[in-house]
């Protein structure tokens, strides 16, 4: 019977589930961010019942990156790499920055409402998937495709991680324009689900929205963002198209409905990561994040409310909770624990009677089975470590911790063993390492050599000559054609490449992790 359900349970979901919770979770109340623990010092600082001091939290922090507010070792692995060997990827490194021209090409692809417009409406950059991009008469166009994006949750949070690592490091503000662009992005996917007749306090998130087509000139040549194809576009079995002709921000749009919990893993996760550049955001791009964290934390309690339930309209315009897995964070075997303790503690500040343990459930294996369940429960465990450090739960940071190493130590000699699976790729895996690495996890050698080898990879397939006019699509001397909206290449996903920056510059980064860039290179010439 058990199996039967969990079979019932895995063919339901996008991906899985948590624990009901335990009504003996240790009651570990640090402060709500452990800057304030550490600006205010002493146990007052935590809490009655608080097992650590701010004092003890911060001895292993250096100067200019936070670490973590525990020790937490692994035992060496692999063959130490050389000074020789460091400095090449790390030259290998910039040269992929530089030669895609990285932040910029980012901030140029991302777009969703123009900074430009006359009205002054609320713009913002999405990392969207769906686009055709084509330079016709030295005009730019954005085409987005009739059955519209999805899960631009996967795809955006690394940008602006990656976006708020360089500006760590540099405190340039071509990395924080990066950084301001996608974070309104993140809002804007709340904000297009309002309408004038909304109930007062209700919280939802759109899958994606689209206002009418506009001409941008946000950049040296002039750009179209042609959405006519979504008025309303085609709906499949996941999605449906619901017009929302009063929105206070844009206007007339149409929303794509029934959102998705795949990508809210890498959401949540990339709010959290955010803590390490926060601090030194300026005034605009400030506000902005405040917002970002607002917004976020009530439909974080909306969706508590609902049991854990993502709450959307109907086609008539009703809201509506559908039945399918896709909409439903799981409580059973806890296999979503990790992803509902984030929902939490971003939305209430502390975890209720939620307990995840290590973040590996019980039917771990089965819940990964699947490469997208695969993603998804590696993002809710990322993200779940991150928002137990933020928040001052550090026993249960320390476990999650502790549980996210093995899953990158497991998965890892999975796919180097003489009979490999078939996922995660090489790029998943990549993304697993360092995500894990900017959240706590100190590497060892055997995990550097390997990012070094997708960085090796990387450095060859992007910066394949044949790619550089796409890179410098916005160039007036680029010829008219046809280019990719998304660079494609090898070794690293092309929203993964900044996230090597973060083994720099995160703030949770973990000092006895092995150096997998030299920093001090890195920082010099950002």
């Amino acid at each position: 019977m058990k199996i039967l359900f969990l079979i019932a349970v895995l063919m339901f979901m996008s991906c899985g589930g948590s624990s009901g919770g335990r009504e003996d979770v240790e009651d570990i109340h640090g402060a709500a961010d452990v800057n304030d623990a550490y600006e205010n010092g002493g146990d007052e600082a935590c809490g009655e019942g608080c097992v650590e001091t701010a004092e003890d939290a911060f001895d292993a922090h250096e100067a200019e990156v936070a670490g973590l507010p525990f020790e937490y070792t692994r035992p060496e692995k692999g063959e130490p790499v050389t000074e020789q060997e460091l400095a090449d990827v790390t030259d290998k490194y910039l040269e992929l920055l530089k030669g895609t021209r990285y932040f910029d090409f980012v901030y140029e692809r991302a777009h969703g409402w123009p900074e430009t417009d006359p009205e002054k409406r609320y713009w913002f950059g999405t990392w969207w998937s769906g686009v055709k991009v084509s330079k016709k008469e030295g005009k730019v166009t954005y085409l987005h495709g009739a059955d519209g994006a999805d899960n631009n949750g996967i795809r955006t949070p690394p940008f602006f991680e990656g976006a708020c690592f360089a500006y760590k490091l540099s405190q340039k503000p071509e990395y924080e324009r990066v950084i301001r662009k996608l974070i309104r992005g993140m809002n804007a996917w709340i904000m297009g689900m309002e309408r004038e007749e909304n109930p007062p306090g209700i919280v939802m998130l759109t899958r994606a929205f689209y206002p009418e087509s506009i001409v941008s000139k946000d950049h040296e040549t002039e750009l179209f963002i042609d959405y006519s194809l979504n008025w309303p576009g085609e709906d499949n079995g996941a999605t449906e198209y619901v017009h929302n002709p009063t929105n206070p921000y844009w206007g007339d749009i149409w929303v794509k409905n029934k959102r998705s919990k795949d990508d809210i893993g890498h959401m949540f996760r990339g709010i959290a990561q955010m803590d390490t550049c926060a601090d030194i955001l300026s005034g605009d791009t400030k506000k902005d994040y405040e917002d970002m964290i607002e917004f976020y934390s009530a439909w974080s309690r909306q969706v508590e409310k609902d049991g854990w339930a993502i709450s959307t309209y109907d086609k008539e315009g009703n809201i509506w909770i559908p039945p399918d897995g896709l909409a439903h964070f799981f409580d059973s075997f806890n296999v979503e624990c990790t992803i509902i303790i984030s929902l939490r503690l971003l939305g209430n500040g502390d975890p209720g009677e939620w307990d995840c343990e290590n973040g590996i459930s019980e039917i771990d294996e089965l819940a990964t089975a699947k490469p997208s369940n695969a993603q998804m429960q590696r993002s809710f465990h990322e993200s779940a470590v991150l928002h137990t450090l933020r928040t001052g739960y550090f026993s249960m940071a320390k476990l999650l911790l502790e549980g996210l190493a093995a899953r990158v130590e497991t998965t890892l000699d999975k796919l180097q063993s003489e009979d490999p699976p078939e996922h995660p790729d090489p790029k998943d895996m990549a993304e697993l390492i360092l995500q894990s690495a900017n959240a706590g996890v100190p590497l060892t050698w055997r995990e550097v050599r390997y990012i070094h080898d997708r960085i090796k990879e990387a450095h060859e397939s992007f910066l394949n000559p044949d790619n550089e006019p796409n890179y410098n699509l916005f160039k007036t001397e680029t010829p008219d054609g046809n280019y990719s909206y998304n660079p494609g290449g090898s070794g690293l996903k092309f929203n993964d490449i900044g996230l090597v920056l973060g083994t720099c510059a995160a703030k949770y980064l973990n000092p006895a992790s092995k150096p997998v860039i030299d920093c001090g290179k890195i920082k010099s010439e950002l």
